[in-house]
């Protein structure tokens, strides 16, 4: 078997800040990157590096619809994700949903109140699940947008709507906020110290068609997108265990299987050093090892590392063979950002 593994922000979203590296006990990891055939490529965030893989040039909303439960049919669907903005000095930063508690009463009540404000412009929003809405479209909108896990935690003033129909979806943000400002379920939450849902995230616009590629037979995850795309490719999607040696129970002998790792993505995107050091430790633990002991067993065929980050990837292909190689010294990780 040929396992991979996808890592969104395994390196730290500061390119500079290397002091972040220093004193992780990571010592599967390097030993994987040691031996191993690196090599590295541009920055990419898990969308981006998802639809590449598949071939797919549209955006991701209907297949992470299709994850949830949905059916694209032939419409047009994007994200339209809530979110809490937080007045810091002259800055509005986005919190996204894995911030704050929202129930799907909640939810259901505030995409109600969107809906019958934009019947005429023919959008229709779905809470298909709390965290995660989608809003069908008349037709393809003409603009660029920012995947949802690379606004966390930050100003969203560059990061807004751009393109020929910027103008309007802007406007519409602005609606959308004062109607949400104004509802009852916000001022319920404000109440009881809960942060409001004072907005949506307009992103990953696209229709849905079958993906040209079918890269892995298998995929387990978390990630939507990554199971839409699975899914619509005919692999087969699993849940996410909790550690390797769960994996390795579960797991047959044969076939590509990718399993998408996104334990790091919230706390690099609100600069929660601490935290992402002490998970990037425990995947560790709970991951690489036991996959370095199962390589050295013969029990993998073949582990290919997808280390992905906002300004650079660094992928590895690592063989039971490679490891015998005992001249391949593990260095810091620190040292593969040179």
């Amino acid at each position: 078997m040929n396992l991979h593994l996808a890592i969104p922000d395994l390196w730290w979203p500061e390119a500079g800040n290397l002091p972040v590296y220093q004193g992780l006990a990571v010592p599967a990891l390097q030993t994987l990157l040691a031996k191993g055939r690196v090599k590295t490529r541009e920055g990419a965030r898990l969308e981006r590096w998802l639809l590449e893989r598949y071939g797919v040039e549209s955006g991701s909303a209907p297949y992470a619809l299709a994850a949830d439960g949905g059916q694209a049919e032939d419409a047009v669907w994007m994200r339209a994700d809530p979110c809490h903005l937080r007045v810091m000095r002259d800055r509005l930063v986005l919190t996204d949903a894995t911030t704050f508690d929202l129930e799907r009463e909640e939810a259901e009540a505030l995409v109600e109140a969107l809906n019958r404000h934009f019947a005429e412009d023919g959008l229709v929003f779905y809470p298909m699940q709390p965290e995660r809405w989608y809003v069908r479209l008349p037709a393809m909108p003409v603009l660029q947008t920012v995947p949802l896990d690379e606004a966390r935690g930050r100003d969203i003033d560059s990061l807004l709507p751009g393109g020929d129909e910027a103008m309007r979806w802007r406007s519409t943000l602005n609606e959308i906020q004062m109607l949400l400002y104004q509802h009852p379920v916000n001022d319920a939450r404000e109440e009881r110290g809960a942060a409001p849902v004072n907005s949506v995230w307009f992103w990953g616009a696209g229709t849905q068609a079958a993906p040209p590629r079918r890269p892995y037979q298998r995929v387990r995850t978390r990630d939507p997108l990554a199971a839409g795309l699975a899914q619509t490719s005919g692999a087969s999607v699993m849940p996410l265990p909790d550690h390797a040696q769960q994996w390795l129970k579960q797991a047959g002998n044969e076939g590509v299987e990718l399993v998408v790792l996104d334990q790091l993505a919230a706390p690099a995107g609100y600069g929660q050093e601490d935290e992402w050091r002490t998970r990037l430790e425990a995947l560790d633990r709970d991951w690489f090892a036991p996959l370095l002991d199962a390589l050295r067993r013969g029990r993998i065929g073949m582990i290919t590392l997808h280390l992905l980050g906002r300004h650079g990837c660094l992928e590895a292909e690592i063989t039971r063979q490679d490891l015998r190689y005992f001249w391949r010294r593990a260095k810091p990780l620190s040292a593969y950002l040179a």
